[in-house]
């Protein structure tokens, strides 16, 4: 038996420690209706199992100065079937976070890093 195998049959073990939903959104172009091309974003997948973690270990999360900034990175994984592009915008819990770069897919699963931004 082969090691992809092995891996493909540990998927659904790995799936299932998903405990929360992703919406995936994507910017992309449309036409306007006066003909004109415009960009927006576009919700991709809906309702996507997926886990987060966390990049090391970051206890200093915000910064005060005018605005107490909030900005983090995370991890989230997901299963691999999902198109993830850099740049995507994840939606976890009611909490927005900007993909930051390609994902990193497995045969069981695929990893995005993630960056939470935004104020306290």
């Amino acid at each position: 038996m082969r090691a992809r195998d092995i891996f493909l049959k540990a998927k659904s073990a790995v799936e299932r420690l998903y405990d929360r939903t992703a919406t995936i959104q994507r910017y992309e172009p449309y036409q306007k209706p006066n003909g004109a091309d415009g960009m927006q974003w576009a919700t991709k997948h809906e309702n996507v199992p997926c886990r987060l973690s966390t990049v090391g270990m970051t206890l200093n999360n915000a910064s005060q100065g005018e605005a107490n900034i909030i900005q983090y990175d995370v991890k989230v994984l997901l299963s691999g079937d999902v198109d993830v592009r850099a740049g995507d915008i994840f939606i976890i819990d009611g909490v927005r976070y900007e993909s930051a770069k390609e994902p990193f897919v497995y045969v069981t699963h695929q990893e995005a890093l993630l960056i939470r931004k935004g104020y306290a």
